[in-house]
């Protein structure tokens, strides 16, 4: 069915009205960025946007400025947590389960003193989490081609329902605007307010894919490895007895292939966990038991 343009325009605008109240502008060194109210006392925003501020943080509103501190940083995820020494209004927020390709959206930010929008449709959406490049997993890939402004990086991404499906970011593919999308923006939140930082289990080595010969192949019935090219003394692999040389085939009840696949395991609540460690080393299939450490 037909919606008249008119009827449209007031739509939109009533969701530039309502969530704009919930964006804030973040003072920075060469301009101001955007943020999202998360409740009434923390705003949340992109990590590389403050990078580039130097003293008190500054969060600009309708109703004036008011002093923040970081709460909490997630490089791997360009977000972070700031507390606000005032009142903002919250934002609404949708996890956008019946998000499709095609909807109408609205980018809002705050570069300046008021809010600005642009419109646009979902252009495309990812249904599998991926991984930045440096480590972090965001739930799904979200891009619209609502106009990305100077200034609008960690603004919002808006349905017609006012609701916030995510934060927008050019801090994780250089040169592309992608959305955070809600249930990350959730997750990362969370170890925020908790931990200040995401916490990420670690075994204190590093590793690289491996093809593995034939020989090799029969006795472990796996193809490829990851082969253990430098360990951290002192670190839990060392502690389990894990060396240079190793082949890792299974973390816990995960086949690592990659290094992807090892990030993928690596989780904030495997820390302090005994993990089996299943590798082949010098012709013969190991287990041995690790504790994960919490990533420093």
């Amino acid at each position: 069915m037909a919606i008249p343009g008119s009827e449209l325009s007031e739509v939109l605008s009533g969701v530039v009205e309502s969530t704009g109240k919930s964006i804030v502008r973040i003072a920075g060194r060469r301009r101001p960025f955007s943020g999202i109210a998360w409740s009434a006392k923390e705003v949340i925003t992109v990590f590389h946007g403050l990078q580039h501020v130097e003293g008190d943080v500054v969060v600009g509103t309708d109703s004036g400025e008011l002093k923040a501190k970081v709460k909490g940083v997630d490089p791997s995820t360009d977000l972070a947590l700031l507390e606000v020494d005032g009142s903002l209004t919250p934002a609404s927020f949708d996890d956008g389960a019946g998000l499709k390709v095609g909807h109408l959206v609205l980018r809002l930010g705050r570069p300046g003193q008021t809010v600005r929008a642009t419109a646009g449709i979902v252009g495309t959406q990812g249904h599998t989490p991926w991984r930045t490049h440096r480590g972090g997993e965001i739930d799904r890939y979200l891009e619209s081609d609502a106009g990305h402004q100077p200034g609008f990086s960690g603004g919002a991404l808006a349905g017609l329902d006012g609701k916030i499906l995510g934060l927008t970011t050019t801090g994780l593919l250089r040169g592309t605007s992608l959305t955070v999308p809600t249930p990350t923006l959730k997750r990362v939140v969370a170890q925020l307010q908790q931990f200040g930082k995401v916490r990420q289990s670690y075994l204190g080595l590093s590793m690289q894919p491996l093809a593995l010969q034939d020989d090799v192949k029969q006795i472990t019935g796996e193809d490829v490895g990851l082969v253990v090219v430098a360990i951290e003394k002192g670190g839990p692999a060392e502690a389990a007895g894990i060396t240079y040389g190793d082949i890792v085939l299974h973390l816990g009840d995960a086949t690592v292939k990659t290094v992807e696949d090892l990030y993928a395991w690596l989780r904030g609540d495997h820390v302090g966990q005994q993990t089996p460690v299943k590798l082949f080393r010098q012709g013969k299939v190991l287990t041995l038991n690790v504790t994960l450490g919490a990533k420093p």
